[in-house]
């Protein structure tokens, strides 16, 4: 049985239609496994600001939130234009 990687499955799961290109492009292509790993990330770092009660937290909150649509929009490239 296969392992799915985390930044697969949280791609996967943001774009549910899209599963299977994702899946496919994931397997082939370097550049969007490092797209889908930053994904990752950015996701967990919103996630941390959002609950955060630091005094900077809004600010970086909103930072996070901009790179994350970034990266969807990146993602959704890659699916549209497969190298």
């Amino acid at each position: 049985m296969a392992v799915i990687q985390p930044s697969l499955f949280l791609v996967m799961k943001h774009f549910p239609d899209r599963k299977d290109a994702v899946r496919q492009i994931y397997r082939t292509n370097k550049f969007f496994q490092g797209i889908c790993q930053n994904y990752s990330k950015c996701s967990e770092a919103l996630r941390y600001w959002a609950e955060s009660e630091d005094e900077h937290a809004p600010e970086r909150e909103k930072e996070y939130a901009a790179l994350l649509h970034e990266l969807e929009l990146e993602i959704i490239n890659s699916l549209e234009n497969p190298l």
